[in-house]
């Protein structure tokens, strides 16, 4: 795909952001090309760096005449690096489908992007551990990839939930994810489900999932395991899966013991909440019952002194059925095994 005006207006929000400062190199997968019909935007990404366009032919690209991505690195004070197979422009000649990054290049890049590359590499697993172990930690990943249809394209698209679970497994931190509309529109919508619902399919859809991570710590690659279907496997088949977590490699059935206390702590929390909402309905209807009796009591007072024996024996059945009534919906007893009860099942009981 390339470098084109949707990225070019990324890299200018998020150099603006700070997200990009301190970057002075930059891995790219594929040696890269870039085009922007759009003057304004190459002149702005470039001044967010507090710089000035020195080669007019920046200015002059379009999707039929392309520049190689090198130059605009360059204008923007950045060291350009690229894997490929060819050797282009000085890349690092690899094959991401079989060889691994070489040990002089590991962790040494604050910027590795993949504008459109992995979907082509068969290897997926191969693919991502590069780029983490070409990135240093505190780098940033850089991901403009197939989101919907983008018929006979690549080999793949990408979905949000994937990008998670390499964050969740990896301690990334995840900069942003968006929607691009299309691969030629500087425009970005964050990424919500519901957006599904408002995107137009059709055969030549190309939206884009454009997605930027920070990685936080110097450690191995992890590979994610799908959430939602964690909790189906068996303990031993998640023991093969690493994560990172505060910066220490566990293993993924330890992880799940470790985190079992802090999940049941904010559901204990759930469910006190909800405990001390009943209890204050209760206490709501023993001020009403405490109103009624009062009225009642007045109501037997008078009858007692100022009216006829039938009048008091109305009173005292009125009273009666009151008290029935608030023994039957108020008794302490019942909140104490309501109780017991709610804690049980939270501990299994």
């Amino acid at each position: 795909m390339g470098l084109g005006p949707p990225v070019i207006e990324l890299y200018r929000q998020l150099k603006l952001q700070g997200a990009l400062d301190g970057i002075t190199e930059v891995m790219e997968l594929g040696s890269q090309d870039f085009w922007c019909p759009q003057k304004n935007l190459v002149i702005a990404l470039v001044k967010s760096f507090g710089k000035t366009v020195e080669d007019p032919s920046l200015l002059n690209t379009s999707n039929a005449s392309q520049k190689p991505a090198r130059l605009l690195y360059e204008a923007l004070g950045i060291k350009y690096g690229c894997v490929d197979v060819d050797g282009r422009v000085g890349s690092v000649v690899l094959d991401l489908n079989f060889d691994p990054v070489p040990d002089d290049q590991k962790g040494k890049y604050g910027l590795v992007t993949n504008h459109g590359t992995s979907e082509h590499i068969l290897n997926q697993y191969n693919v991502f551990k590069a780029m983490h172990d070409f990135a240093r930690p505190g780098g940033v990943f850089i991901h403009a990839v197939p989101f919907t249809v983008h018929l006979e394209h690549g080999f793949f698209n990408y979905q949000p939930n994937f990008f998670e679970a390499l964050a969740r497994y990896n301690s990334y931190e995840t900069l942003g994810i968006w929607v691009g509309p299309d691969w030629q529109l500087a425009s970005f919508v964050p990424w919500d489900p519901a957006l599904l619902d408002f995107l137009t399919l059709n055969a030549k859809t190309t939206h884009l999932l454009v997605v930027a991570q920070r990685k936080m710590y110097d450690k191995e690659f992890c590979v994610p395991f799908q959430e939602i279907y964690e909790d189906m496997v068996p303990d031993d088949v998640r023991s093969r899966y690493a994560m990172v977590v505060d910066g220490e490699v566990l293993d993924s059935k330890r992880v799940k013991y470790l985190t079992k206390d802090s999940i049941l702590a904010k559901e204990y929390l759930t469910q006190i909440t909800g405990l001390n909402n009943w209890i204050d309905a209760y206490k709501g209807q023993v001020d009403n019952l405490r109103n009624e009796l009062a009225a009642t009591k007045y109501q037997l007072d008078q009858a007692r002194y100022n009216s006829p024996p039938t009048a008091l024996k109305d009173v005292d059945k009125k009273l009666e059925v009151l008290l029935t009534t608030a023994l039957s919906e108020f008794r302490a007893h019942d909140l104490v095994n309501e109780l017991r009860r709610r804690i049980g099942r939270r501990i299994g009981k």
